[in-house]
């Protein structure tokens, strides 16, 4: 029968040894543990497991946190015995244990800790030694911000970018028991806005505007349509013959190329209105008169081309609205009386609002004061208005040519129906889609308490004239029976004179002696 024989291990290298042992030092590289290697696969690691003895408990739970780290394979020697199943380590050799890890753990979060308690005491020993330096100024100074407050406080820089920053919306006050509110209004589908130009593309074009302002042609158109004469060189120029060359009468004959100011442009604009309604419903007419050889020749001013308008510098906007729709009746009219069949665009009268700050460079460009609206018409050089009109289209493209589809077509049926009323005529309109626009305003928070206080009012007003009707109707009252009074003692006093004459030369004795 064989012997017994069961494999000694020394109790001190136990994970309840390892753990009681709480005091005493361990290397840090004693990773190895009592039950051998988990990670390697090896015959001696099992057989290392079968011969140590099992835990149960808490030990069991500590064995499986100690065997699940990472151990190195276990290497097979040539020595006899149970070495050569697996290492047994001794005592300095055993791995720590869970109470050890948790003790480096918590060391660990106590020197974190007092480093950061360091760093405190230093900034506060700063303030501490900054206090006394600050006491010693003056009040002023010690009222001042220190920099880093300073720098909390300051406002983030915005961001470099191309576009300039929007404005902030001007948003009203709400008083006090009202609320703001947005309604809903049908936005009207004939009416005719600004043209939102980009910024870019109006400094382009008011700096090409500026160039051909300045070419010495211009000036002298300038200086003839815009100069200021004084009354001696008006009287003088007057007093002159009227006989004039060949060449002036033919710059007298072309009319004003520029003109300024609102209200002679829009008289230029209506002008140019009417004489093209005068053409449309004259059309038959003139046809008439061509057949029989009686042709009348009218000879019109120059037409306005362009516009250019100072939107921004005005301070009251109301002076310039009418524009945006004049510009498009005109437009509507010019296209209703073309012949050809293609119309084309640049024939049309432009609106061009100019960017902010641009009145003054065009009062100095043109010699004047003030000018924030500027027009030029057909009498204009060819050239430099092809140059100018090629600048705008490349800058907004067709935007500034203001046209209403249904002013359009009701131009051409009027036109249609002045040449031959016989025909019908079939209108078909076509109007912008329904737009809504959200007007901004306040309404009651509390729309009962609001109609009791209203009713409330109403109630005293109503009280008040009342009682003041009423203290009227009693004073009229009053005088009238004082009145009546008067008159009733004034016709007694009348009537005892006449019964008793006697009464009256005695009354007017005493009166006699009383004044003497």
């Amino acid at each position: 029968m064989a012997p017994n024989n069961k494999a000694s291990v020394d109790k001190s290298t136990t994970i309840r040894a390892a753990s009681k042992n709480k005091h005493r030092t361990q290397p840090k590289s004693a990773t190895a543990s009592p039950f051998g290697s988990s990670t390697g696969g090896s015959l001696a690691s099992s057989l290392s497991s079968l011969f140590s003895p099992q835990p149960h408990g808490k030990d069991a739970a500590l064995a499986s946190l100690l065997a699940s780290s990472s151990k190195p394979a276990v290497k097979l020697g040539q020595g006899s015995g149970l070495a050569a199943f697996g290492s047994f380590p001794s005592a300095q050799q055993a791995g720590k244990g869970l109470d050890e890890k948790l003790k480096e753990r918590r060391k660990d979060a106590a020197a974190k800790a007092s480093a950061t308690d360091t760093t405190a005491s230093a900034t506060a020993t700063n303030n501490v030694d900054a206090a006394p330096k600050a006491s010693g100024s003056t009040s002023k100074d010690a009222q001042k911000p220190s920099q880093s407050q300073k720098q909390a406080t300051k406002p983030p820089a915005p961001s470099s970018t191309s576009a300039p920053p929007k404005p902030a919306p001007n948003v009203p006050t709400v008083p006090a028991g009202r609320r703001p509110v947005f309604r809903p209004v049908l936005a009207s589908s004939t009416a005719v806005t600004w043209p939102e130009m980009p910024v870019a593309g109006s400094k382009t074009v008011l700096h090409t505007l500026l160039e051909t302002l300045a070419q010495p042609e211009i000036q002298e158109a300038l200086n003839r349509d815009l100069g200021e004469r004084s009354r001696k060189t008006k009287q003088a120029n007057n007093n002159r013959s009227t006989t004039i060359t060949g060449k002036n009468s033919q710059t007298a004959l072309v009319g004003a190329q520029v003109l300024a100011g609102i209200n002679s442009i829009t008289r230029a604009i209506e002008g140019d209105i009417a004489i093209d309604l005068v053409k449309m419903h004259s059309n038959t007419a003139s046809k008439d008169l061509k057949r029989k050889g009686k042709e009348s020749v009218v000879v019109a001013p120059p037409s306005v081309e362009v516009v250019f308008v100072c939107r921004h510098d005005l301070p009251q906007p109301s002076l310039i609205s009418h524009l945006p729709m004049l510009v498009c009746a005109r437009n509507a009219v010019l296209y209703a009386t073309t012949t050809t069949t293609t119309t084309d665009d640049a024939q049309g009268l432009l609106l061009i609002p100019l960017p902010s700050g641009s009145e003054s460079l065009l009062a100095k460009a043109l010699n004047l004061k003030r000018a924030s609206i500027l027009a030029l018409t057909s009498a204009f050089p060819t050239s430099h208005m092809t140059h100018l009109k090629n600048a705008i289209r490349r800058e907004t493209g067709q935007l500034c040519n203001l046209r209403a589809s249904w002013l359009e077509t009701a131009m051409r049926a009027s036109a249609s129906s002045s040449s031959s009323s016989s025909c019908p005529i079939s209108l078909s309109m076509p109007l912008q889609p329904t737009s809504i626009k959200l007007l901004r305003t306040t309404q009651p928070v509390d729309f009962n308490l609001c109609k009791a206080t209203k009713k409330l009012k109403r109630k005293q007003r109503s009280a008040r004239w009342k009682k003041r009707k009423f203290i009227l109707i009693q004073r009229v009252k009053s005088l009238r029976a004082e009145l009546k009074w008067q008159r009733q003692k004034q016709k007694n006093e009348k009537n005892r004179n006449e019964t008793n004459p006697n009464t009256k030369a005695q009354t007017i004795a005493t009166i006699q002696m009383d004044t003497s």
